[in-house]
């Protein structure tokens, strides 16, 4: 199972869209393409799924090229790019059923009704919202139980509880096949995802796994638990200098900003254990949305 992404170049005129893509993924999980608009993300899952074919370069599905050995490349392959629009004159089970037939599978409705709390199955889909449509068409292509699934913003338009059933649908589905995803909800790509391909102005600027791009980071506050009420006056009398900020989290907690360097970190702590009871003491993590946007300017050429 892989997908291979090689040198892959894309110009409309003179906009270059996509720069010299590399991306090569060898075993199951969840890859997550993010960027900001006009990035290149959606162009590059259109180059994929050979709705668009790239000025150079090659993408490989289990080794076949997608543009020259289409049928057989794709046919392990899943698509949401776009907005999907099942056949309006279909009902919700006779597009599941045919899709499933298409790759010479039968679809087990009741199964995928349990995993994504369908629209009544027998309501034609020309009447299904925005969200009920999207979750019929993920149904749909996992009965065809493809190997490779490629998910352009798969939550767009749904509710929270819609979201949550997708979210646990694809954490046990990562397990046996490749995910590419994109959303702009970081949140979820941080809960899903296992690995990131950050993209701005057409090319990758930065990839690696989700918790070493959270982490590559210094954190510069740490937060601090107490055993009893502390007076936050006593907390700046004791820290002094060392830190450059108090947020109070309640009567027994406080998040301390400082420099991040071990040596202030280690002298923090070194005074609250000598004058209180520090019953929890830890690093406050970057979360994802400030990963990305430090990376964007760090490596983003020329910024966001």
């Amino acid at each position: 199972m892989s997908v291979v992404i090689d040198h892959v170049n894309k110009s409309y005129g003179k906009i270059e869209v996509l720069r010299d893509i590399n991306i090569t993924i060898t075993k199951p999980g969840c890859y997550a393409i993010l960027g900001p608009n006009g990035a290149g993300k959606t162009t590059l899952f259109r180059i994929i799924s050979t709705l668009i074919t790239p000025d150079s370069g090659t993408v490989k599905v289990n080794d076949y090229d997608v543009f020259k050995q289409r049928e057989v490349a794709l046919r392990d392959v899943g698509f949401l790019v776009s907005v999907p629009e099942p056949p309006d004159f279909l009902t919700v089970k006779e597009f599941i059923s045919f899709s499933a037939r298409l790759r010479g599978r039968t679809a087990d409705i009741k199964k995928l009704n349990e995993m994504l709390d369908l629209p009544p199955i027998n309501q034609r889909c020309g009447k299904l919202s925005k969200g009920q449509k999207r979750r019929t068409y993920l149904a749909a292509l996992l009965a065809q139980d493809p190997k490779v699934l490629v998910l352009d913003e798969p939550t767009d338009g749904l509710d929270p509880i819609e979201i949550i059933k997708i979210k646990d649908v694809i954490k046990e589905i990562k397990k046996s096949k490749i995910i590419l995803y994109s959303s702009h909800i970081l949140s979820e790509v941080s809960d899903m995802c296992d690995y990131i391909y950050i993209m701005n102005k057409g090319k990758i600027i930065y990839n690696g796994s989700v918790y070493n791009i959270k982490r590559m980071f210094k954190p510069k506050s740490i937060k601090v638990e107490f055993n009893y009420e502390v007076p936050v006056e006593d907390i700046k009398a004791t820290l002094g200098t060392l830190v450059t900020e108090i947020k109070q989290e309640g009567s027994m907690t406080f998040e301390l900003g400082f420099d991040g360097t071990p040596m202030t970190r280690r002298e923090i702590l070194r005074r609250l254990v000598n004058n209180y009871e520090v019953r929890n003491f830890y690093d406050t993590e970057t979360n994802l949305e400030e990963a990305f946007v430090k990376i964007l300017r760090v490596f983003g050429d020329g910024g966001i």
